[in-house]
């Protein structure tokens, strides 16, 4: 949260199968502060505060036992975050479209 104080995670399509769950959910925030966690891989560990917001998608895997998370596995897009706050050159790709779902249904 020093990163990004304003963190939120927009919830999209939500499957669940028995106790596996998966979620898509788009990442937003603000890059305000410096952590002084390794967050993000540590790829922000004493970078001064950008300002500059991010948008990005994330998948999340969840096995829930006895209504315990007991297991939870995750995909984010780190390079879209750091090329959104300008620390790495675009790749040359357009961006991705946020306004629709990652998974077809």
């Amino acid at each position: 949260m020093t990163a990004f104080p304003d963190l939120h995670f927009e919830l999209g399509e939500l499957v669940a199968d028995g106790e596996r769950v998966m979620c898509e959910a788009t990442i937003t925030g603000t890059h305000l502060g410096t952590p002084a966690l390794p967050v993000l891989g540590g790829l922000l560990v004493g970078v001064p505060p950008t300002g500059k917001r991010i948008a990005v998608q994330s998948i999340h895997f969840y096995r829930v036992v006895g209504g315990t998370i007991v297991e939870h596995r995750a995909t984010r897009d780190d390079l879209g975050i750091m090329q959104q706050l300008g620390l790495l050159a675009p790749t040359g790709h357009a961006a991705a479209d946020l306004s629709r779902p990652l998974l077809a249904p």
